[in-house]
């Protein structure tokens, strides 16, 4: 069976008011007044005007990430000697293009 619940504007004693409707297949059978406890039977109310969904959290929570994995290394001693290369020739490059003349 259809099992649900809705919020619609109840008619209850002289006064309408929101409520919390529970539907098996499709008939109303009781109604959970919103701000206060207890439920009333179907039968006690009248329904007048279905309520619009209740709003959506725009945030969701978010599933947990995989772990980045390492970034790989296997160049990082090419780059340092690259590296100490240009230096070397950075501070010598006066006296070797003194040598080449």
């Amino acid at each position: 069976m259809d099992d649900r619940k809705e919020y619609w504007w109840v008619h209850h004693e002289a006064a309408v008011q929101p409520a919390e409707v529970d539907f098996v297949g499709g008939i109303p059978v009781s109604f959970r007044f919103i701000g206060r406890a207890g439920t009333i039977s179907a039968a006690s109310a009248e329904l007048i005007e279905r309520l619009p969904a209740p709003p959506r959290p725009v945030i969701r929570p978010q599933q947990p990430q995989p772990p980045v994995a390492q970034p790989q290394r296997s160049g990082s001693w090419l780059w340092f000697f690259g590296i100490l290369l240009l230096i070397l020739v950075a501070q010598c490059s006066g006296q070797l293009f003194d040598l080449i003349k």
